[in-house]
């Protein structure tokens, strides 16, 4: 692509970040706006259902995280709207790229599939051999699986643990995580419905999932680059092959392909190719303060909840959070983010949460120079999540740690 690339600064890739995430400004449908005369207003569930299809895929292996995640960026909604969505097909969770469990829009868990798992399954093998899975025992589990779930049938892990052991299968402890795995990233299972308040049970992929889209070659790439960048803003090409699990020259392809359909357009950033959708540099880039942002109804300050992909959705993460911090929110690299105190943009700390006789307490642990957030700067925040929850929140210590 030869047309000239737009120059901004690092304050710029925030404030477009931030919008693009779904923080600062409504994704596409996830608001509750008045329609148009005649026109139906999107349920709670909907609303949700738009912002999976705004962020594409969101980390889901914390189930309690990845709920926050889809409910703060549409306000009003409810951890019920959220289960209603998975309920009604609308979300599921699976493995769609890189190995990693996401909640994803249920239309296009197969097509995300279908472009990454050329990355994944290969290893597969292996990993079985380790475990001392032989594919006699892999092919009977498989068949158990999808016979005891035919029929809009559901099951629970627990619950396909008992299956396998009732067709006289010995399955060995790490064989069934491993399997489930398998099943789930091979597209003929999916994790739908959550009853009794836990997690979402398995359940048969082409008899869930009602109208799944079909996409395949440099057309999914460039599904994948667009909707990757209109979900997070200006990204790189690196970013993009990390998130997906796919080797860098093919990143670049999917975005060339999304470039050459004008999906995707060029922006330098202190010196750096960026990429993001033309509407959005358009737009508003400007980080917003005092009454500024609450006439733009902006919060300058957030309580994201862990993996969110403020920090998850890029390989560089350093304008919005200082290196030396890193460990704060991965303790010891581990893998394990934890959940944020953001203001403007920036992770200023850790909250924490315990749940109580007569509120959930939240405590927040800030970092050196941090600002000056305090309990009052908080209070609003602990009680959107508290209300999303069905709870009363109540903020306890706010400290800076040392």
């Amino acid at each position: 692509m030869t047309d000239p690339a737009l120059s901004a600064g690092t304050a710029d890739l925030i404030g477009w970040r931030m919008r693009s995430l779904g923080l600062w400004a409504a994704l596409p449908g996830a608001a509750a706006t008045e329609q148009p005369d005649g026109a139906e207003q999107p349920d709670g569930a909907e609303r949700v259902h738009a912002v999976a299809q705004g962020l594409l895929a969101l980390q889901g292996q914390d189930w309690h995280a990845s709920r926050w995640a889809l409910g703060l960026r549409a306000p009003g909604t409810s951890d019920t709207d959220v289960r209603e969505a998975f309920a009604r097909g609308l979300v599921v969770r699976s493995w769609p790229m890189r190995g990693t469990i996401h909640v994803v829009p249920a239309e296009d868990i197969g097509w995300m599939q279908q472009a990454t798992n050329h990355r994944v399954l290969p290893g597969a093998a292996k990993r079985r051999a380790v475990l001392g899975l032989d594919d006699e025992s892999l092919a009977r589990m498989t068949d158990v699986a999808v016979a005891a779930l035919t029929g809009g049938r559901s099951l629970s892990r627990d619950e396909l643990a008992e299956a396998w052991a009732e067709a006289g299968i010995e399955v060995q402890s790490a064989w069934r995580y491993h399997v489930v795995w398998w099943l789930c990233q091979n597209g003929l299972l999916v994790q739908g419905p959550s009853t009794d308040g836990g997690e979402p049970r398995l359940v048969l992929a082409e008899e869930w999932i009602r109208a799944p889209r079909a996409l395949d070659g440099d057309e999914a790439l460039a599904e994948l680059a667009a909707r990757f960048a209109r979900g997070r803003g200006p990204v790189q090409d690196r970013d993009f092959a990390w998130w997906t699990g796919l080797p860098v020259t093919v990143a670049r392809r999917g975005i060339a392909a999304a470039a050459s359909e004008r999906r995707l357009a060029p922006v330098e950033v202190d010196d750096a190719r960026y990429w993001a959708e033309p509407a959005l540099l358009d737009g508003p880039s400007t980080i917003l303060t005092g009454d500024t942002a609450a006439a733009a109804g902006v919060p300058e300050v957030l309580l994201l909840p862990g993996f969110d992909e403020h920090l998850l959705g890029y390989t560089e993460r350093s304008s919005v959070l200082a290196p030396e911090h890193f460990e704060r929110i991965v303790p010891g690299r581990n893998g394990m983010f934890r959940a944020t105190v953001v203001e403007r943009g920036r992770v200023r700390g850790i909250w924490l949460r315990t749940p109580r006789a007569k509120a959930t307490r939240i405590d927040a642990e800030l970092f050196p120079g941090g600002g000056r957030l305090g309990a009052r700067a908080l209070r609003p925040h602990a009680a959107a999540w508290g209300a999303f929850q069905g709870v009363t929140a109540e903020i306890g210590s706010v400290g800076t740690v040392r």
